[in-house]
This record gives structure tokens, C-alpha cells and sequence, in this order.
């Protein structure tokens, strides 16, 4: 993966790779393990379990916009630690509350840490182009990882210390990647008077026009959504439904997330190599809608464990795809404000599959499968229409 990589790019993907893992780690490492705790929290519902898991990433999108238009004014790396500083702080309010409303805050409070645009524009301004899609799958591949750990440990370290200790933990990592950033990783060169296109609130009105902008920021929300609905519904299901225990679930997740990453690398390498972004965006998308079809058909414990499969295999092929395409397709003197508006629907996504998931939980399954395949066929359709005419400017 890092063949071609030089020795300063392939340090910088692996610190960022690190710190996008650990902030991510506020949504992964809890999933498994969240909505079972949060029910026995004082004064929850499934509507407040749903509010608690979702509202991270409406905190999250509240800020990306403001910090990724920061990072282009002032730098990546001051917004990137400050925001890690304010995630930490979050999570640590996390470990301490004791009813299910004082958790709606504090995990509103742990998503202030919106870096997700800073982090991603501070990868793409330190590798070349020829090399990005692989450094961003790079990124993906250790999400990837980082969850598939998670769902081996989440469930016996929630078990063993409590889902406290998992926020007190997400926390000392964020420290962690404060120090890393701050002294390892160096900013970019470019400064001001090199830019073509100076920091300006004129920049919004280029990005809310762009129809590549546009599309992008749809596909990356709709797939936090069907990543967030799922998982607020399935580990629910496996527990209260199907009995299953939670020390089991690795068992389901774990092969799930193996098999679709090794089926990822030669996806990506074939769409960076051979330009084929069209066929693997694509491959991503049907395996997602045929994700929720298999649980809308069969309905039971055989239809959710296909389900979780089927999701994680166009996750994979997406999850680096969609922020290359936007990179290789944005001025390089926007792209954090860019990738701002790109990670605010990339939250918003994730805030609103929470809810989603929340009324799932109420109502059945049948919730989240039928509007998942629904919103699949619809972003299916524009998907191909997006991507006439597109292959002259990648």
C-alpha cells in the first residue's frame, strides 16, 4: 500500500491515519457497546438512546465548516489541536454522567472536536496527488482495523471496567494525538501570498454551487447515516431480540470487517491505477442497498448478520473513494473549507442515522431497511448521472 509513498508522506498518512482513529474512535469503539448501556441509563427511551449515539455528529457538523475554513486561514495543525483538546474534554464529561440526558450533553460536548476536514486537508496537502486515493484508503483501512479491534475488546472492556472506562481511555488518546501533531508532523509550506485564492467568506458561494461538491457531500451523509442506523439497531437486536450475547458480537463483526478490507485494497488500487473511480463507486453502492434488501427478505438473525457484511463491503470501497474524488476535484487553496462542508454532512449523516436508528428500535427493523434500500436505488440513479461527462477531470 504505501509502494511509491516517501519517507515524509508515509510518516504523515500513519500519525494521521492515528489521530483520525482515535477521534473516530468516540463513534466505533461505543457502538457495539453504547445503546445496550445507554437503556439502563436514568430516564431513557429509544427516541433519547437514539439522541444520545446520533447527536456526536450533529456537533460534529456544526463545526466542521467553521474549523476547515480556519485551517485554510491559519493553519491545519492549531485548529487540529485545539479541536482533539475540546474531544477529550468531552469524553471525560461522558465517563462521569449517571442518566440519559447528561449523557446527551456530554456527547454533544465529545463532538466539538471537529478536525475531521483539518485532518484530511493536512493529508492531502502533504502527499502528491498520484499517491492520495492510497493514503486515504490507508486512513480508511485503519478505521477499518481500528473497528474491527473495537468490536473484539469493546464488549469485555465494558464488561470487565464499564462503558466509562472506554470515554476515559478515548480520552488520554486524544492527549496523545495532541503531542503527535504538535511536534511530529509539520504544516504545510504554502503560505499566504503563494494562494491563487485567498481565504475569503466570498469561497462559501464557489462550494454551495458546486454540483461535484454537492453530490459528494450526499453520498458521504447517506453513508454515516446507514453506518450509524445500522449499528444503533443491530447490536440492540442481537442482545434484546436474538439473545445473543454482547462478548459474541466480534464474532459476526470481526469476519465481516476482515473479509470486506481485503476485498477493498484491489478496488482502490484499481480505481487509482486504471481510473475506474465509476466502477467502484458504483460496486459500493449496490452492496449497501443489497445490505438492507437481504434484511428486509429473510428478517431474522441470518438477514442481520448478512446485513452487517454486506454494509461494511461498500462502506470499504466508498469510505476512501468519496474524500479522493472530492480532493482531486477541489481548488487546493479551499480545500479545507471544502472538506469543512464536506465532513458537516458527513456528520449530520451520522446524526441523523442515530435517530433513524432510534425509531427502528421503536418500531422494527422494517424502519431501517426499506428507506435504506429506498434512499440506495435513489443515489444509484444520480450516482450515474453525476458521473457522465466526469472522466476528463479526473
Amino acid at each position: 500500500m504505501f509502494k511509491g509513498f516517501t519517507p515524509q508522506e508515509k510518516k504523515v498518512v500513519l500519525i494521521i491515519s492515528f489521530a483520525v482513529v482515535v477521534r473516530m474512535l468516540g463513534l466505533f469503539l461505543l457502538l457495539p457497546v453504547l445503546s445496550p448501556y445507554l437503556k439502563t441509563l436514568e430516564g431513557a427511551s429509544p427516541e433519547s438512546i437514539g439522541l444520545a449515539i446520533g447527536i456526536y455528529g450533529l456537533a460534529q457538523a456544526l463545526l466542521q465548516i467553521p474549523f476547515g475554513y480556519l485551517s485554510d486561514k491559519y493553519g491545519r495543525k492549531p485548529v487540529i489541536v485545539f479541536g482533539m483538546l475540546s474531544y477529550a474534554l468531552g469524553s471525560i464529561m461522558a465517563g462521569l454522567v449517571s442518566n440519559i440526558w447528561s449523557m446527551v450533553f456530554a456527547r454533544f460536548v465529545q463532538g466539538f472536536g471537529a478536525v475531521s476536514s483539518a485532518m484530511v486537508a493536512l493529508s492531502a496537502d502533504l502527499t502528491r496527488e498520484e499517491i492520495r486515493t492510497r493514503a486515504f484508503a490507508t486512513i480508511g483501512a485503519s478505521i477499518g482495523l481500528t473497528f474491527a479491534l473495537s468490536l473484539v475488546i469493546a464488549p469485555p472492556l465494558a464488561g470487565r471496567f464499564g462503558v466509562p472506562f472506554i470515554f476515559f481511555t478515548t480520552a488520554l488518546l486524544s492527549l496523545l494525538v495532541v503531542f503527535l501533531i504538535a511536534f511530529t508532523v509539520p504544516e504545510p509550506k504554502e503560505h499566504a501570498r503563494d494562494r491563487e485564492i485567498k481565504p475569503s467568506l466570498r469561497n462559501f458561494s464557489l462550494l454551495i454551487k458546486s454540483k461535484d461538491q454537492l453530490f459528494l457531500n450526499l453520498s458521504i451523509a447517506l453513508l454515516h447515516a446507514y453506518m450509524v442506523g445500522i449499528f444503533t439497531l443491530v447490536p440492540y437486536e442481537l442482545v434484546y431480540t436474538y439473545s445473543f450475547p454482547k462478548v459474541k458480537h466480534w464474532e459476526i463483526y470481526l469476519p465481516a470487517v476482515l473479509l470486506s478490507m481485503l476485498l477493498m485494497v484491489p478496488a482502490v488500487i484499481f480505481a487509482e491505477k486504471k481510473k475506474k473511480f465509476k466502477h467502484v463507486f458504483l460496486a459500493g453502492i449496490l452492496s449497501l442497498g443489497f445490505a438492507f434488501l437481504v434484511h428486509e427478505v429473510f428478517g431474522n438473525f441470518l438477514g442481520l448478520v448478512l446485513m452487517v457484511f454486506f454494509f461494511f463491503l461498500g462502506f470499504h470501497f466508498l469510505e476512501p473513494v468519496v474524500p479522493s474524488l472530492l480532493t482531486r476535484l477541489t481548488h487546493k487553496d479551499i480545500r479545507g473549507l471544502s472538506l469543512g462542508f464536506f465532513n458537516t454532512t458527513q456528520f449530520l449523516g451520522a446524526f441523523l442515522g442515530g435517530i433513524w436508528g432510534g425509531f427502528a428500535l421503536k418500531g422494527g427493523h422494517e424502519y431501517l431497511t426499506k428507506i435504506g434500500l429506498l434512499t440506495s436505488i435513489g443515489w444509484l440513479i444520480l450516482t450515474l448521472l453525476w458521473f457522465r461527462g466526469l472522466e476528463d477531470k479526473l
